[in-house]
């Protein structure tokens, strides 16, 4: 585990970078432009003893520009992105408290430095401080109930064993689906994908769609720098013997860029089309999901109705929480009419993705959009950006479908009854009794 220190020499490299590919871009722009396309094609220098070639040298020129637009953009909106809307939860009480106690005791660390220390008073100061800190982390490790509205007032979420939503212990906040605690930025990030110092932050959900483009308008725009350098280079060098040094780094920083960029598209793009995240990736094939799925009202009406024979063959958790026997064990029984939210505990099983909708190009289209203006230009953020559905944070796919029928959540198919919704409709959470159908 990286230490504060490594943590705070990541973030500075991440900020520096940027800066450098700047640099890089710059000269790689030069030396196309000015030795290349200018003194060697358009204008050759008298040292080349040969005619011009203005339609060549033009044609490079207007290409390699066209090219530079879209990758100078999408990285641009990229970085932006990256720095004024990562994507992050916002912290919990508990910790906005913690660090306001933490400036708090630093400034009084400051001013005690400033006067001269009293022998008698230093030892009940430590003691003090030493009391602060231990009754902050009680505090910390506490899972309070505030935020769990947004969870459990729709159908599906990711829970625990108990039913609770993932807790954070840093950020002393329930965590979304899907979200991850950044340790370099010290925030849970909504979908983090992972920390990138090429482009100065952590790509999320709010980004992951333009570090798509980037990398591929990246990858494209160095490929054909790459060729034309080469090429011309080989060229005056069986015509000459010698080389151009502008060009030689060109081919060097060309197709160490495009190397890398291709990588990074590939790799980016398999993750959109299993619909997962870099971290998601990492134990993609044996991981199991464990879903809070809303049990229907006429089950809860059969479920707790007198003497009822059918009994369920999952766990159940209730919410809102009313009196737990402890932080970590949410309350089971029937709640007040009007109030009951009520889910099954059910797991998926290993290897199974419940944000898989079945389909590449459906799973494409929740990263890049659903057009081919939006897959082509950095504007329009990621349809799954959008949490405005009360089904779920995120669009479910089948995996979550043969879940309920398999649980009895579900009228099957065969009785007439519809399939239940698609992923993301945004319709109500409340589900018909066959009766009402």
């Amino acid at each position: 585990m990286a230490s504060p220190a490594q943590k705070r020499v990541n973030v500075v490299v991440s900020r520096l970078i940027p800066p450098v590919l700047l640099g890089v871009v710059i000269y790689a722009s030069y030396a196309v432009t000015k030795p290349l396309c200018i003194d060697y094609l358009i204008h050759p220098l008298p040292s080349y003893n040969r005619g011009p070639r203005v339609g060549a040298g033009a044609a490079i020129i207007a290409i390699y520009y066209v090219l530079l637009i879209p990758m100078v953009v999408s990285y641009l909106q990229l970085y932006y992105q990256v720095m004024w809307n990562p994507g992050y939860l916002p912290l919990g009480e508990q910790k906005v408290a913690d660090d306001e106690n933490a400036k708090q005791l630093k400034r009084h660390r400051g001013k005690k430095r400033a006067r001269k220390p009293d022998p008698e008073k230093t030892n009940q100061a430590d003691a003090d401080v030493e009391r602060g800190l231990k009754s902050t982390a009680v505090g910390t490790a506490f899972q309070s109930d505030f935020g769990l509205e947004s969870f459990y007032t729709r159908d599906v979420f990711v829970c625990q064993e108990d039913g609770r939503p993932h807790w954070c212990t840093t950020c002393c906040q329930y965590k979304t689906d899907r979200a991850h605690h950044c340790r370099e930025l010290g925030r849970c990030v909504r979908k983090m994908d992972h920390f990138c110092p090429w482009v100065g932050g952590v790509v999320s959900e709010t980004s992951f769609k333009f570090f798509i483009q980037f990398v591929a308008y990246t990858c494209i725009f160095c490929t054909f720098a790459l060729i034309v350098s080469a090429y011309f280079t080989g060229e005056i060098r069986r015509q000459t013997g010698g080389v151009n040094p502008h060009w030689c780094v060109c081919i060097g920083l060309s197709g160490l860029f495009a190397f890398f960029a291709a990588g990074m598209t590939l790799s980016s793009v398999q993750m959109g089309i299993f619909n997962i995240t870099t971290i998601e990736n990492l134990n993609r094939r044996t991981a199991v999901w464990t879903l809070a799925i809303r049990v229907p009202e006429y089950l809860l009406d059969r479920l707790w109705a007198a003497e009822s024979p059918w009994a369920p063959t999952y766990r159940m958790v209730s919410y809102p929480i009313q009196a737990p026997s402890s932080p970590t064990q949410p309350q089971t029984t029937n709640p007040s009419p009007g109030e009951r939210h009520v889910f099954a505990i059910l797991h998926t099983l290993p290897g199974e993705n419940p944000f898989d909708l079945g389909s590449p190009l459906k799973n494409l289209q929740q990263v890049m959009g659903y057009t081919v203006f939006d897959w082509l230009l950095p504007i329009k953020h990621s349809p799954c950006a959008d949490h405005s559905s009360m089904e779920s944070h995120f669009a479910l796919g089948p995996v979550v479908t043969r879940l309920r029928q398999e649980a009895g959540l579900a009228p099957p198919p065969e009785n007439g009854a519809a399939v239940p919704r698609s992923p993301h409709s945004g319709q109500s959470h409340r589900e018909k009794s066959p009766s009402e159908q």
